[in-house]
């Protein structure tokens, strides 16, 4: 029995020196690791308009309805005005814009590439509403925060497209969610 509550309090003090170390201040408090540099917001910016453009490219002609080829023709233009001006101001700044996709993404292109109709109407709606989430959520912190004023202010301007753009992709798909 003794040999037992020895091993208690030994685990007891493990626990304890575990907790009181995970909870000390690492005296990080002044880096800020979400904090959205210019190189990472062109980053990102470019592969959402790229996924937008790709998915979109993909979507035009087989899909079922004329409000999802409609807006697959919208994303293309408008995604495609984005990226040269993303591109324009990169360059001046010796960024890079990037021209392919992630792995992630790549898959989501090519799952939609093997669909036509109604479930690709579906599935190509429900991957805008959630795209389009991360693209606005990415373009206010932008302009929240990133010290490039012409960047900051691309994204302003160009929020308010990509806010549009959402409230469309949700109501289309609701739309095609009731279909067959």
């Amino acid at each position: 029995m003794n040999k037992l509550m020895m091993k208690g309090k030994m685990l007891l003090l493990i626990m304890m020196s575990l907790i009181v170390a995970t909870s000390c201040d690492d005296d990080d408090d002044d880096i800020d690791l979400d904090q959205l540099t210019e190189e990472s917001f062109v980053q990102q910016a470019g592969i959402n308009n790229l996924f937008e453009i790709r998915t979109s490219e993909v979507t035009v002609d087989d899909a079922e309805t004329a409000e999802v080829r409609q807006f697959a023709e919208q994303m293309i233009a408008d995604h495609t005005a984005a990226t040269n001006e993303l591109k324009a101001l990169a360059d001046a700044k010796g960024l890079t814009v990037p021209t392919s996709l992630p792995q992630d993404r790549q898959a989501i292109v090519q799952r939609l590439e093997g669909k036509e109709g109604v479930p690709l109407d579906q599935d190509y709606m429900d991957v805008q509403v959630q795209s389009h989430i991360e693209s606005v959520a990415l373009f206010e912190q932008a302009a929240d925060e990133l010290d490039d004023e012409e960047l900051r202010n691309f994204a302003e301007q160009t929020l308010p497209l990509l806010e549009a753009h959402l409230e469309m992709a949700r109501e289309i798909e609701e739309m095609t969610n009731e279909l067959e």
